[in-house]
């Protein structure tokens, strides 16, 4: 199954996702859009495209919970459909041909393919892959060496991670990963009825902070509870159209429209 959370901010976007869609070499798949905006308008025009859309418009308006409601109601439908895989994308996120069929052969419960997004890294604004890695032993020792002030959460190697790096997303390797580009994730039957997407708390967890965990953190952590780890085939080059997406104000930094009332640049890890 291919399932994707929607709303009318994303219009922008929908014809190429849909071609992107349609040129997936594999045929026994159902395709789900979730539309969650406030009005029926962008419902009505996917509806127009024949496309399978589910409008849903909960009463929280609370942006985060309803996207995370949103994926839910996609694995119900897995579910009900007995599907024994996920495909979960975001709309911006186009993908290649070959995603499903690649994604499958790695024979793994949790694999993404990538993608590239801006992130503020040391001050400057970059184009990045969306993929964290894992900081080994010796790294956090380093690091450490450096007399870097850590935050209290962070008591081992185990509680950092780094961006994964352009020549890692050039190699076209498998890496185990500690985030993947969740936009274009695969999750087997094996994890999805066990678990569902959820909000942390973030100051529960140890970080000092008025901010909401992305729509995806409690879905990988729960993951991880059960012994489930992560990966990227950086072989599964997905294009990003963040063009038109992010909102710039009067400063000219750049904000994600689902966060935007936070206050946050867009580096949200």
């Amino acid at each position: 199954m291919i399932g994707c959370p929607t709303y009318v901010g994303m219009k922008y976007c929908l014809d190429d996702f849909l071609e992107g869609i349609k040129s997936i070499d594999f045929d026994n798949y159902t395709l789900l859009l979730v539309d969650n905006s406030d009005t029926d308008s962008y419902y009505n025009i996917i509806k127009e495209k024949k496309i399978n859309v589910l409008r849903f418009n909960p009463e929280d308006k609370n942006k985060i919970n309803r996207l995370i409601d949103s994926r839910n109601k996609i694995i119900e439908y897995a579910i009900s459909k007995n599907c024994d895989f996920i495909l979960m994308l975001d709309q911006d996120v186009i993908v290649p041909p070959n995603i499903i069929n690649k994604l499958l052969s790695s024979k793994k419960d949790l694999i993404s393919g990538v993608y590239l997004n801006y992130f503020y890294s040391s001050g400057k604004l970059k184009f990045l892959p969306v993929a964290w890695l894992d900081i080994t032993e010796e790294e956090f020792e380093q690091i450490k060496s450096k007399q870097i002030k850590f935050p209290e959460y962070v008591k081992s190697a185990k509680d950092l991670s780094r961006h994964m790096t352009l020549e890692e997303y050039e190699s076209n390797k498998t890496y185990k990963v500690k985030h993947p580009s969740a936009g274009c994730l695969l999750i087997s039957k094996n994890i999805f009825e066990k678990i569902k997407y959820e909000n942390l708390d973030l100051k529960s967890m140890g970080f000092k902070t008025e901010k909401q965990a992305l729509d995806d953190l409690g879905f990988r952590k729960r993951a991880n509870e059960l012994g489930f780890d992560f990966y990227i085939d950086t072989s599964v080059k997905c294009k990003h159209l963040i063009d038109g997406k992010y909102i710039k104000d009067e400063k000219g930094n750049l904000h994600h429209p689902i966060r935007y009332n936070e206050d946050e640049k867009i580096n949200p890890q």
